[in-house]
């Protein structure tokens, strides 16, 4: 027997799955945004589905041009892998989706006498999409009624169309051309053998089970969610003032008017009797996920709930009601009110004025970032969006950054304008709000930034 034959996955098997799961890996990112950009023009949750099968085109590449059974999965692995390390906002939930995917690739393909075919692949793909739909229902959106589950069916449905055309056709005919150019070669399909298949059965339960085990119980929330920050009475919620009643409101989740039973939110603040300056919110989960909401939308939106989850050992809250879906945190830890948190803004613009980051919460996103004291999950909004709304003046070209202790960091405004991976951070401490500059793959620029001028 060969050194070629001994083993079910070759050395080019290999180094053919981990290339694509770097380059799927590195591309969900600009996908991601693409879905978004096209869900806030459409203006309806869920619609970034759309794109759900180009996440997952490069798995069915991978076992197109490895020919071997288990290669979505192992590919999946390594996909969800790179995603983490390179700053997804979802942290490790991500590796479970890819994980699943990956798993529901290869056993699409199973019940399909021709494994390399159109319709296989297209089964295989939509499954696959469509996964990611129910893993972040289970893991990270708020539990919903029945309304709400069918409004999930209905995402689900688009994500599969997704994977049908996006993995499945698409992955069908770029193999073919691929086989076609001679870039590489035909290669049968290859079934595992049964003690292959044992081994990769109980990698596959381990990864998928120990991820599984990790997030159920990283990302439940406590029985008490503190509320505190800038407040004169601090306190504990519902160990102290649980005199407040239920209330039921209907909101809107994902495009269906839902009803659900909580607590409102702005009682609960009003009982900690925030500072006459607090102007935002910093809602935080357990897992260390945090989304700004302000004072003025808590004023006006009387169906912001803090909903009770479970009981005993198992209770926790949940946020929902927010206009911006990512205001939605499952598993509350803590509620701060922040006091006056603005960034100066001046130079060469037709409307300067200071940055204020609950005016930009619909265009935000989060990331592990370190600033100081080890990586947190921070908020951050496009610093060129920023500039764009205050009108730069024609023939201004530079923004500069200042710091404290006289640093200061210039960049060109075209770059600033054209890349909305350079973003401002809201840093919330215990008692004071400051701001730093980074880009979304976790690059700090400068921190702290106290003032911005365009010149």
């Amino acid at each position: 027997m060969t050194s070629r034959s001994r083993y079910y996955y070759t050395t080019r098997d290999l180094l053919m799955m981990a290339a694509l799961a770097a380059l799927g890996g590195v591309a969900s990112t600009y996908i991601n945004a693409l879905g978004d950009a096209v869900q806030s023009v459409v203006g309806f949750a869920g619609t970034t589905q759309w794109a759900a099968g180009l996440h997952v085109l490069w798995l069915i590449l991978a076992v197109g041009l490895t020919g071997k059974q288990g290669a979505g999965t192992i590919t999946g692995v390594l996909k969800g892998a790179v995603e983490l390390l390179t700053g997804n906002t979802h942290g490790l939930l991500v590796v479970l989706v890819d994980v699943v995917a990956g798993v529901l690739v290869d056993l699409g393909l199973l019940p399909f006498r021709n494994r390399d075919s159109l319709p296989a692949y297209a089964v295989a793909g939509g499954l696959a999409s469509a996964s990611n739909v129910f893993v972040f229902q289970l893991f990270a959106a708020v539990p919903a009624d029945i309304l709400a589950y069918g409004a999930m069916a209905l995402i689900a449905v688009v994500a599969f169309a997704s994977g049908v055309v996006f993995a499945g056709v698409l992955g069908f005919s770029l193999l073919n051309a691929l086989r076609r150019s001679g870039v590489v070669k035909d290669r049968e399909p290859q079934p595992m053998g049964r003690r292959v298949g044992l081994i990769f059965a109980v990698f596959v339960v381990i990864i998928a089970g120990g991820l599984f085990i990790y997030l159920r119980s990283a990302l439940r929330g406590t029985a008490t969610v503190h509320i505190g920050g800038a407040v004169a009475a601090p306190y504990d919620f519902p160990a102290e003032h649980g005199d407040i009643p239920l209330i039921t409101a209907e909101v809107d989740s994902r495009g269906v008017a839902t009803r659900y039973e909580g607590y409102p939110l702005a009682e609960i603040i009003r009982r900690a009797e925030p500072n006459p300056d607090a102007e935002n919110i910093l809602l935080r989960a357990t897992d260390g996920y945090a989304f700004l909401i302000s004072m003025e939308e808590l004023e006006r939106n009387d169906s912001i709930l803090l909903c009770p989850q479970g009981r005993g050992d198992d209770a926790s809250f949940d946020i929902v009601g927010p206009e911006s879906s990512k205001a939605w945190v499952r598993g509350m830890a803590e509620v701060i009110v922040i006091g006056a948190s603005k960034l100066p803004v001046e130079g060469a613009l037709d409307a300067p004025g200071p940055f204020n980051p609950a005016d930009w919460t619909s265009v935000m996103d989060s990331i592990p970032l370190d600033v100081g004291g080890g990586a947190r999950k921070l908020q951050g909004a496009p610093l060129g969006k920023v500039l764009e709304a205050m009108s730069p003046q024609a023939g201004a070209e530079t923004v500069i950054l200042y710091g404290e202790g006289g640093e200061e960091l210039a960049l060109p405004l075209a770059d600033v304008l054209a890349d909305d991976s350079i973003r401002l951070f809201t840093v919330v401490e215990a008692d004071s709000v400051w701001f730093a500059a980074a880009r979304m793959n976790g690059e700090v620029l400068l921190s702290p930034v106290s003032r911005v001028v365009v010149q």
